[in-house]
């Protein structure tokens, strides 16, 4: 009995040893470590072994100084990886519950950013795109002198290019359909919704097409000498702007 009793104390001294052992291994690093390692990580491009260092900060360390760090930087590595519905989703938490955050800027930027690049071809539905129009424009309002507003200002017009595009191609299909008429009100949607896009130079070529076919070559002529200002389309034009005044010469002479 009593070496019954020996063994079982052997025993119970071992598996509580290698309880003790198993839960030290699972005790977390100090938020500053684990920081440190999870911007290694992502600095070399490894944002899989980012993404759970941040996560565990968050989690294990809510009071500490790198909480709205590591939120910030979870919401980046999404962003790198290209998984941009799980970065909008940690950069909106970072915007309503670290509002002194010195990131909130970065936040909303890479935000906005996200919904423009998960945003699908124009071909699309442009909810997506418009979402991010909006949330860059609610941007520029918000942070004025931002270090971010050159490119801020570049992917609207590189959204609204895209919307534009949309109604170009629709009024391209028209143009296939044989609805001239049909096709002009597109053209003129995008001349006069979109000017500043490139959709919007192919749009008023097309337009004049149509108006030179339909006979009403003063509408022809103006959009065909706006273009003459685009290096683009400046010889294009040039020839089309000769052959209708030629003909209106000929019309004078008979």
């Amino acid at each position: 009995m009593k070496l019954n009793a020996f063994l079982f104390m052997v025993f119970f001294l071992i598996a509580l040893l290698s309880c003790g052992s198993r839960q030290a291994v699972t005790v977390p690093l100090e938020p500053d470590i684990q920081f440190e390692t999870a911007m290694e990580y992502f600095k070399a491009g490894k944002y899989d072994k980012a993404i759970p260092l941040f996560e565990k900060i968050l989690f294990y360390h809510p009071s500490s100084e790198y909480v709205d760090d590591a939120q910030y930087w979870l919401g980046k590595a999404y962003f790198e990886k290209k998984d941009y519905n799980q970065a909008i989703i940690e950069f909106d938490y970072l915007i309503k519950n670290f509002t002194t955050s010195k990131f909130i800027e970065d936040a909303y930027f890479y935000r906005a950013k996200s919904y423009l690049n998960k945003a699908p071809g124009y071909e699309k539905d442009p909810t997506e795109t418009e979402n991010a129009i909006t949330l860059f424009d609610q941007f520029l309002t918000k942070f004025p002198g931002s270090k971010y507003i050159d490119e801020v200002k570049k992917s609207i017009l590189s959204a609204r290019n895209r919307l534009a595009k949309k109604e170009l191609e629709n009024g391209k299909l028209y143009i296939k359909l044989g609805e001239k008429d049909a096709a002009l009100l597109y053209f003129n949607y995008v001349m006069e919704n979109y000017p500043e896009t490139d959709a919007s130079n192919e749009a008023k070529y097309l337009a004049a097409t149509l108006y030179e076919k339909k006979g009403m070559t003063e509408e022809a002529l103006n959009l065909y000498k706006a273009l003459m200002e685009e290096e683009e389309w400046k010889e294009r034009v040039k020839e089309r702007i000769e052959r209708i005044n030629q003909k209106d010469q000929q019309s004078v002479n008979e």
